[in-house]
C-alpha cells in the first residue's frame, strides 16, 4: 500500500509583518490550512523543513499558533517531523529551543545529527529527544538542521554516514535547510547542484526549505516555498506544500498552493512629472487604473506604490504620506505602502568666488532654481524675487507685508493656479539657499 506524506517549510509563525496583527494571523492561518489538508488527505506523516517560527524568541500567542495545529495532527495520528531552520534555532546562550519544547510535549519529532570529535557526521536513530533519522511506514527520513557555512562539507560526508546505517529497502528522504544555487539572485551560502549530485544514488527525495520560492529539480529535489509571502518581492512565488505518494522506490509529488492575502506593487516612473502635483495626479491615475481589479477580492490586499526614476523637483517636496492616503482611498487595503526609490536632482551649487557679493547671491539663487523644472524657465525672475525677499527681511519689514508682497509676485510669475504649489517649493529653496550661503560665508 502506498505511503503518503506532506512536505512543507518556511511557515514563519510569529512574523508581525508591517507591524500588522492581521498579517500575524495570516501566517497562522496558512499553517492551519496546510495541516487541515494533511488531515483531509490522511497522509502518513508531515515534514516541516525548517523555519516553523520566524524567530527564536516567541510570545505565547505564537506558541499557541504552532501547538494547536500540531495537536490536531497528533489527534489524527499523523506524526510531524521537523528540522531547525536559520530563523527558529536556539537563542544565544541557550541549548533548548521552542522546537525542543514541542518535541518534549509530543507535538513533533526534531531531527538533528551529531558530530564526532573529528567532525564526522553521525546519524543515530531518533529516540524522541535526539537523533538524526527516523523510519515511518517504509520511509527513512534523515534530517539536517541549518548548518550555514558547514553545509557543503557535511553534505560531502553524508553518503558515508548513510552507508553506515542499518541496511534496508526504505525509500530515503533527506530533509535539509539550504538554498539551491541559481534559484534566487544574490542568495549567500547557496549550494550548487553539482555538490548535491553525488547524493542522488542514496537519496530518493530531497525535502528542502529555506528559500521561499517553490522548485522541483530532476524529480528528486523539492522546495515547496513559504506558505505566506514574507515580502512584496515574493508576491509572485506561489508557495505551498508538496503532497507526495511513495510506492516502493518511486514517488509522485504534487505541489499545492497556499491561499494567500493578495499583494500588489504599482510602479510609477517619476521622471516626466515636473511638480509634486503632477506626480500625485499620475499616481492617482495608476491607482484608479488598477484599483478596481485590486479591490475585487474578498480579502483586503497589501498595496505598494513604487516610485522610481529621477525627480524633476526637490525630494523634500514629495509627500509620501499623501500618496499613502490616496492608496487607502482608492484600494481600501489592509496596508498601504510607498517605496520611494527615486533619485534627487543634484542641488550642489558651484559658485564663482570672483563675483561680488550681490552677483554671487544671484548666481547661487539662479543655480538652485534652474535645477527644479517648475521654476527653470523663469530662473532669473525667481532669483530676483528671492533677493528682494531677503532684502525685506533684513530691513525688518513686517512678516505679513512680506508674505503679501511675495504672494503678488508669485501670482504674476506662475499664475494663481500654481502659486500655492510654487510657494511651497520656494520655501524649500529658501531653506536650501540659507544652508548654501552659510556654507560659503556670503551672508
Amino acid at each position: 500500500m502506498p505511503t503518503t506524506f506532506m512536505h512543507l517549510a518556511d511557515v514563519h509563525l510569529g512574523y508581525l509583518q508591517y507591524q500588522s496583527e492581521e498579517r500575524l494571523k495570516d501566517f497562522s492561518r496558512a499553517f492551519q490550512q496546510a495541516v487541515d489538508d494533511a488531515v483531509d488527505k490522511k497522509v502518513d506523516f508531515v515534514l516541516i523543513a525548517g523555519d516553523l517560527f520566524h524567530k527564536a524568541a516567541i510570545n505565547p500567542q505564537t506558541l499557541l499558533q504552532a501547538k494547536r495545529p500540531l495537536e490536531k495532527l497528533r489527534e489524527a495520528q499523523i506524526p510531524a517531523v521537523a528540522i531547525t531552520g536559520n530563523h527558529d534555532g536556539t537563542r544565544y546562550g541557550y541549548q533548548f529551543s521552542w522546537l525542543d519544547y514541542l518535541q518534549a510535549d509530543d507535538c513533533l519529532t526534531v531531527l538533528r545529527p551529531t558530530f564526532s570529535k573529528e567532525g564526522q557526521l553521525i546519524l543515530s536513530p531518533s529516540n524522541g529527544r535526539s537523533g538524526g533519522y527516523i523510519d515511518i511506514k517504509g520511509v527513512r527520513i534523515i534530517g539536517l538542521n541549518y548548518l550555514g557555512a558547514s553545509t557543503p562539507s557535511v553534505l560531502q560526508d553524508l553518503p558515508r554516514a548513510i552507508e553506515q546505517l542499518p541496511h534496508n529497502d526504505h525509500f530515503t528522504v533527506l530533509m535539509a535547510h539550504f538554498g539551491l544555487e541559481g534559484e534566487v539572485p544574490n542568495l549567500s551560502g547557496a549550494i550548487s547542484y553539482n555538490t548535491l549530485a553525488p547524493l542522488k544514488t542514496a537519496i530518493n527525495y530531497m525535502a528542502l526549505g529555506h528559500i521561499h520560492k517553490p522548485l522541483a529539480r530532476d524529480n528528486w529535489i523539492y522546495n515547496p516555498g513559504s506558505l505566506e509571502a514574507c515580502g512584496l518581492d515574493e508576491r509572485h512565488w506561489h508557495g505551498g506544500w508538496y503532497h507526495v505518494t511513495v510506492d516502493a522506490k518511486t514517488h509522485q509529488a504534487q505541489h499545492l498552493r497556499c491561499k494567500r492575502r493578495p499583494m500588489h506593487r504599482i510602479r510609477v516612473a517619476v521622471d516626466e512629472y515636473g511638480s509634486p502635483v503632477a506626480l500625485y495626479e499620475a499616481v492617482r491615475e495608476h491607482l484608479n487604473e488598477h484599483g478596481e481589479a485590486i479591490g475585487l477580492g474578498p480579502v483586503q490586499p497589501i498595496v505598494q506604490v513604487w516610485l522610481e526614476g529621477v525627480l524633476a523637483f526637490d525630494r523634500h517636496d514629495l509627500n509620501t504620506r499623501y500618496i499613502e492616503e490616496m492608496i487607502i482611498e482608492i484600494t481600501h487595503p489592509l496596508k498601504a505602502l510607498v517605496r520611494n526609490n527615486t533619485r534627487s536632482t543634484e542641488y550642489e551649487v558651484a559658485a564663482d568666488e570672483r563675483l561680488d557679493r550681490a552677483d554671487l547671491e544671484r548666481s547661487v539663487f539662479a543655480d538652485l532654481i534652474i535645477r527644479d523644472r517648475r521654476f527653470s524657465e523663469q530662473a532669473e525672475e525667481w532669483a530676483n524675487l528671492m533677493l528682494e525677499t531677503k532684502t525685506m527681511v533684513l530691513a525688518g519689514n513686517d512678516p505679513e507685508d512680506i508674505a503679501k508682497a511675495i504672494s503678488k509676485r508669485m501670482i504674476l510669475l506662475s499664475g494663481s493656479k500654481e502659486a500655492a504649489e510654487n510657494l511651497a517649493g520656494l520655501k524649500s529653496k529658501l531653506a536650501q539657499l540659507k544652508a548654501e550661503m552659510e556654507g560659503k560665508d556670503v551672508d
